[in-house]
């Protein structure tokens, strides 16, 4: 059986497609994670603008100013003296009543570089503030609507800012019920306070590029689409299926086979990936809570697992997308068909227009270019009520491509061997 499993190995992989495929996949995805870091861009102290490794160590210095514990002391604290500094020469009446752009030229032509770069703190002051942000204000507007002293503290605004957006319904287009409900404020009371805030611009960078593994999910199509078909094809599935193992153990192998050159296609893909966005941003912050990315996520996770469950989806996504493959191999003559389902499937719902439908953007999530995105995992509230039961998008993506893996694989080996040869 080692045998036979050696020896459809080798036929994917001698095929000039999947060897070309493969190769330009992985140029494809060294040329894109250098461009991510050579294009990273950030400006400094003095408003210079940086780029590539520089950009990613002047983020690493901003975020680990404010590293640390964020008690309810320290929060408040830091409210009331970035209030006392942005209005020091501003009026908190007129910047509230300002557009967010006059606001901002307002803390510009008012304040020096220096002041400003605090102000705006490199991401960490409109960070925090989100928590009480609703409108996409400005910190600085935010801040002249709180005070010094905000009436609703730090941890109950984020908990109110969840029951806002349970109530907004994605800007009106889904009702959640009352179990969806349940099931997030659930979820967000098991947050652990009180949050912890500093860098984690790798496992960040991670959850930004794993849906790029939708290379690897392509080039595996490319290697398998004539698994069964290129039989047809050849006309040598009549010797196959009249050999003594023809209907048994070879069939066996060619799906074995098929799932360790998935594995190995994606290992690599995703080594790409996770290698450069380590080693270029760094590794450190793995434990910081997800919430560094946005305050609003209701999950009680770390960077590094949220990283880990995104690209274990992707790798199950790719062994999806293979079963699926291997289906239509058996049922499909066409080499060119089964691949142009492929792409459909895996690229271009991702260009799929959702106007606003809830049922449509819950159903385009599924697929991996507009799934594997870290807002819409960890942050956007996506939830699939069945009967009694509750999903979130992560366990909905494992349901459907876990089912995909055991209904295709089966059904796959049943056509090919019910086939009736020419």
């Amino acid at each position: 059986m080692f045998d036979l499993v050696k020896f459809e190995l080798k036929k994917i992989i001698a095929r000039p497609s999947t060897r070309y495929t493969c190769l330009a996949v992985v140029l494809a995805l060294c040329a894109i994670m250098t461009l991510n870091v050579l294009q990273t861009k950030t400006t400094s102290n003095t408003e210079e603008i940086l780029s590539g490794f520089d950009a990613i160590h002047q983020r690493q210095a901003a975020a680990e100013e404010h590293a640390g514990v964020l008690s309810g002391d320290r929060v408040a604290e830091e409210v009331a003296a970035y209030y006392d500094l942005a209005f020091s020469e501003l009026d908190p009446s007129e910047i509230a009543s300002m557009s967010s752009a006059a606001a901002y030229d307002a803390v510009s032509l008012t304040y020096d570089d220096e002041t400003r770069s605090e102000l705006y703190g490199a991401g960490y002051y409109p960070w925090l503030f989100s928590a009480w942000n609703s409108g996409g204000k400005e910190p600085i507007q935010v801040s002249a609507l709180l005070g010094p002293d905000p009436e609703v503290p730090f941890y109950d605004a984020i908990e109110e800012k969840v029951q806002a957006t349970l109530d907004d319904g994605q800007e009106g287009s889904w009702v959640y019920s009352d179990a969806e409900r349940a099931f997030w404020t659930n979820k967000q009371q098991q947050v652990t306070e009180p949050l912890s805030y500093g860098y984690a611009g790798g496992w960040e960078n991670i959850m930004d590029c794993i849906a790029f593994a939708a290379f690897a999910m392509i080039a595996v199509c490319v290697g398998l689409a004539p698994m069964f078909a290129g039989e047809y094809r050849e006309r040598t599935d009549s010797v196959l299926l009249a050999s003594r193992y023809g209907r048994t153990k070879l069939i066996g192998a060619k799906l074995a086979a098929s799932f360790v050159f998935a594995t190995a296609v994606f290992a690599v893909c995703a080594g790409i990936i996770c290698g450069v966005s380590l080693g270029a941003y760094g590794a450190g912050g793995g434990s910081l809570p997800v919430q560094v990315m946005a305050l609003s996520s209701p999950y009680a996770l770390t960077m590094a697992q949220c990283a880990g469950i995104m690209a274990g989806l992707a790798y199950l996504i790719t062994l999806g997308f293979a079963a699926l493959t291997l289906l239509l191999s058996s049922v499909l003559r066409s080499v060119l068909s089964i691949f142009a389902i492929d792409v459909a499937l895996v690229l271009l719902t991702g260009m799929v227009p959702t106007g606003g439908l809830g049922i449509l953007t819950h159903l385009v999530v599924l697929f991996p270019t507009s799934g594997l995105v870290a807002s819409t995992m960890f942050w956007r509230y996506m939830s699939y009520p069945l009967g009694g039961l509750v999903l979130d998008q992560p366990a909905m993506m494992a349901l459907v491509y876990g089912v995909m893996v055991l209904a295709c694989v089966p059904l796959s080996a049943w056509a090919f061997r019910r086939h009736e040869v020419a």
